[in-house]
């Protein structure tokens, strides 16, 4: 007795195309992306040291944080890459630079700049935190880096930051 089919099946025989499925391969670049994420540092060197100074080395473990630039070396004091007085200006405590401990034209500048953080405080709603990181150079007397520190704190920037090399 042979078997007689019901029904004759035919195969699709096609073009010989054939589809890819996407959505394993877009679960691996997730997963992949994904770890990159994870593992990606965001920390480094959020302040890049001044040419013209050698800062000093310290065994400090706290990271650093962005704020105001300011540089003391050598030769000149500047705020964002901006000379604002000579150093041997603030050592002779020359008069209309130096008065009671206090760098003037530095002084002017930082109300300048917390003037704008405020005013982008009431427009914008971004915070003054009244950060400034200074760069000193190894080298600096203690007096003026007492004036410097003194200045910032009489021109609304109290949360100073002295920045310096990591001893290995």
């Amino acid at each position: 007795m042979a078997f007689i089919p019901s029904r004759i099946k035919k195969h699709n025989t096609g073009s010989g195309e054939s589809k890819l499925n996407l959505t394993s391969m877009m679960d691996m670049f997730t997963i992949i992306l994904l770890f990159l994420l994870k593992t990606y540092s965001t920390e480094g060197q959020l302040i890049s040291p001044s040419e013209h100074l050698t800062l000093p080395k310290s065994t400090v473990e706290q990271l650093p944080e962005v704020g105001l630039d300011l540089v003391v070396s050598k030769q000149v004091i500047m705020v964002n890459h901006e000379v604002v007085a000579k150093l041997d200006d603030v050592l002779r405590n020359e008069p209309g630079i130096v008065e009671n401990g206090v760098i003037l034209p530095l002084q002017d500048r930082l109300k300048y700049y917390a003037s704008q953080a405020q005013r982008m405080e009431t427009d914008y709603g971004v915070k003054f935190s009244g950060k400034v990181t200074i760069q000193g150079d190894k080298d600096l007397h203690y007096e003026e880096l007492v004036k410097v520190m003194r200045t910032c704190g009489l021109a609304d920037h109290p949360n100073m930051r002295l920045v310096v090399y990591k001893k290995e």
